[in-house]
């Protein structure tokens, strides 16, 4: 096992095109997260009035974009390899598929927590020069988990797109099919089944993950960015990111099915 993440994490920091694209989809993961986060206010600023800035929320603003980098770089992991048969070869030095594949899914985690931290870190700057350096004292505690929320939407969706790029051997796939659903065709299902099926909508994969950020009026927390608490049917929060987890981890086993029993 050991031999097998050495050997990932070989080729990602000698292989040249490797870590120059790698390098620049951090550089665009800095950039847009930076561009793309601003103060969140509970209460807008005015003469006399002090603002009460959300300062944890503005970090979920941006990260809709790091997770469909983050899972750009995840899909392929698996598909280039087909693409370009450098599968074989990688089978040929570990015979053993179960350790190959194991190696590469923790380096998919670690991909998609290594954006994240990127991902946070440019929005903590970029809030940090809107004048908030820290989060202010005075401010309505945030929820305690948006952060750790953040970083398992993104290993999940990263996970899911190189499962779905294993599966069907190209990496396009891997990466459209998560954003397509997620973005176009769940929604037309939501808005035509809502009333029908409406327990099959709230469980669609990538419509539940668009709700990890989103808390229950009950629940004591703030609501998402920029919005305000109100009370949600379908699954949200740590729930929601458990329903996208069990789809998730469907597509992991598919996948580890495929790669195990299927010629290279």
């Amino acid at each position: 096992m050991i031999a097998a993440l050495r050997y990932e994490s070989v080729r990602v920091l000698t292989v040249r095109s490797t870590w120059i694209c790698l390098a620049l989809t951090l550089v665009g993961v800095a950039a847009l997260a930076f561009l793309a986060t601003s103060p969140v206010f509970l209460a807008e600023p005015g003469p006399g009035v002090e603002p009460t800035v959300l300062w944890w929320d503005a970090f979920a603003q941006p990260l809709l974009l790091t997770t469909i980098l983050a899972s750009v770089v995840a899909a392929q992991n698996l598909g280039q390899e087909y693409r370009f048969g450098i599968v074989r070869l990688t089978l040929t030095a570990f015979p053993r598929r179960g350790r190959i594949l194991v190696a590469k899914a923790v380096s998919v985690i670690a991909v998609g927590l290594v954006f994240t931290a990127v991902s946070y870190l440019a929005s903590w700057i970029g809030v940090a020069l809107h004048g908030y350096p820290v989060p202010p004292a005075t401010a309505p505690p945030a929820d305690s988990t948006l952060l750790l929320r953040g970083a398992a939407l993104v290993v999940l969706w990263s996970l899911s797109a190189w499962a779905l790029a294993g599966i069907t051997r190209q990496t396009a796939i891997g990466i459209a099919v998560p954003i397509v659903s997620g973005l176009i065709v769940e929604q037309i299902l939501s808005a035509v089944l809502r009333d029908r099926v409406g327990w099959l909508v709230d469980v669609l994969p990538w419509s539940s993950a668009s709700r990890w950020a989103a808390v229950a009026a009950d629940s004591g927390g703030t609501a998402p960015a920029g919005g305000t608490a109100e009370l949600v049917q379908p699954p949200v929060g740590w729930s929601a990111l458990g329903v996208f987890g069990c789809w998730v981890l469907a597509f992991v086993v598919l996948e580890v099915v495929s790669f195990l029993r299927r010629d290279a």
